[in-house]
């Protein structure tokens, strides 16, 4: 067969609408057996430009890029009223970004649905009321105007998931599904000067971390190492990005504190900053080729500057050095941080990733912060990344809208409900701890503690026992099912 044409004529199902017809004209399309197939039409590019009216602000999932400092707020990243353009494929993944599609207020949705011809696949928005999707040679897009748009989503994931080979958990690892606990934010709140968080992580510190859970009385889980506790060689934090080897001054033995976390009941994680790397770091000395472009807005003669890993470098041996290494210490759970650079970029380092873990061990657990359609294969947990609970933003839109794209960009995958109590330790008060806790008590996913309740006062620290242990003893459901 020569194109997806042929193939639907062969199933009896004639053939596809394509460009030029209205996004209404085409009905629902139905298999000879009369089971639905298709919620709407799929448009095949051949060079097209397809207009359609919509109604702003436009949702749009993949944008979670600031544009200045007043962009700080739950809606501003991800929602638009003005002209714009944008190619969901080639932008910054930024702190989460999900998939290349949009909604507008009316439930008109449109989406991507290849990532043949992405450097030119783009939606360009005139500010008032039109559309404008570029659609060239084999890319193709859904589009689908009825104005139900959660619906028009899920039929979008539907196909996009038999196309793209993603086949949703039916059931995981018992571990996965297990409370996790982070040193992220406790080690924020302990710090009294600029960067002294990142040198606060030591053995040390983890097993008084795990002494307070478990005075706490708190179900036990998976126990995540932070930022921190890698190497910085040359002396500053950035060098630290490709310098993935424990440092000897905090962690004397490391096998001995994955051990420890093993014998208070949990399982050990790791945080890894993989998708950046320094020209400084350890890994860099040894293998410049990974060395990729500068990150955006820096320049190559400042000595602090981070460079991007190299997408077209051999990123599976360096992922399975790095991973089979300390898997062998007992890490079952890896936190991927950094996937900032451009979506296009991103995605040959998470599927390399991903499948070195896979063959290293079936069983651990990949999680990362990019929940996009197209990803979603090579993620088991994507996360409702940091959210800070500062007043001088909308705090409560950014939580709402993180958990939203998680939830409806990476169907089947698991979700990891991120830092309760948020990553702003100056800024978490009882009152807005409690508040953030409560928004996540009916949400699919795993609960994540980071900062310890008790800075907060008593009622903290029960309400978030009274949460973990209802999460505990209930369904454990963390997989979104928004397909």
């Amino acid at each position: 067969m020569n194109n997806r044409r042929d193939f639907l004529k062969k199933v009896g199902l004639g053939s596809v609408a394509m460009a030029g017809m209205s996004a209404n004209a085409m009905g629902k399309l139905t298999a000879v057996d009369g089971s639905l197939l298709f919620d709407d039409k799929v448009i095949k590019g051949e060079g097209k430009q397809i207009t359609i009216k919509v109604k702003a602000p436009l949702f749009c999932p993949y944008h979670s890029v600031s544009t200045g400092p007043g962009q700080k707020g739950g809606n501003s990243y991800y929602f638009f009223k003005e002209a714009f353009e944008h190619n969901p494929f080639t932008i910054q993944a930024s702190g989460m970004s999900g998939s290349p599609v949009i909604k507008d207020v009316e439930g008109k949705f449109v989406g991507f649905m290849t990532t043949l011809g992405y450097q030119n696949s783009t939606y360009s928005f005139d500010g008032k009321e039109t559309l404008t999707i570029h659609v060239p040679e084999g890319q193709e897009v859904f589009i689908d105007e009825s104005g139900i748009g959660d619906e028009a989503w899920k039929a979008y994931n539907r196909i996009m998931m038999k196309r793209l080979n993603v086949d949703p958990y039916k059931q995981t690892p018992k571990f996965w599904t297990d409370v996790e606990y982070c040193t992220w934010s406790e080690q924020k709140i302990r710090a009294t000067k600029r960067h002294e968080h990142f040198h606060l992580l030591t053995h040390d510190f983890v097993a008084d971390y795990l002494d307070k859970i478990i005075e706490f009385g708190y179900p036990k889980g998976k126990m995540t190492l932070d930022h921190g506790w890698g190497q910085f060689p040359d002396g500053s934090i950035n060098s630290g990005f490709g310098s993935w080897v424990p440092n000897p001054e905090k962690f004397p033995d490391f096998r001995k504190t994955m051990d420890m976390i093993n014998e208070k009941g949990f399982t050990p994680g790791l945080w890894i900053g993989f998708p950046k790397i320094h020209k400084n770091s350890l890994i860099a000395q040894k293998y410049p080729e990974l060395l990729g472009n500068f990150k955006q807005g820096s320049t190559s003669d400042r000595k602090d500057d981070i460079q991007w890993l190299n997408a077209q470098a051999d990123i599976f041996d360096y992922a399975t050095e790095v991973i089979s290494r300390f898997h062998a210490m007992g890490v079952m759970k890896f936190k991927i941080d950094m996937s900032y650079n451009t979506k296009s970029d991103m995605l040959p380092i998470h599927k390399a990733l991903y499948k070195a873990a896979k063959m290293i061990d079936e069983n651990i657990e990949m999680e990362f912060h990019v929940p996009d359609i197209f990803f979603a294969k090579y993620a088991d947990v994507v996360r409702t990344n940091d959210v800070w609970l500062n007043d001088n933003y909308n705090w409560e839109g950014r939580v709402k809208t993180h958990y939203e794209i998680c939830y409806k960009s990476s169907p089947g995958r698991g979700i990891n409900l991120d830092h309760i109590g948020g990553n702003d330790t100056g800024a978490i008060t009882e009152k807005k701890f409690l508040k953030h806790l409560e928004m996540y008590k009916t949400k699919k996913g795993y609960p994540l503690v980071s900062v310890l309740p008790h800075h907060f006062g008593k009622k903290c620290i029960k309400e978030t026992g009274d949460y973990l242990w209802k999460y505990e003893k209930g369904a454990k459901n963390i997989l979104s099912d928004f397909y």
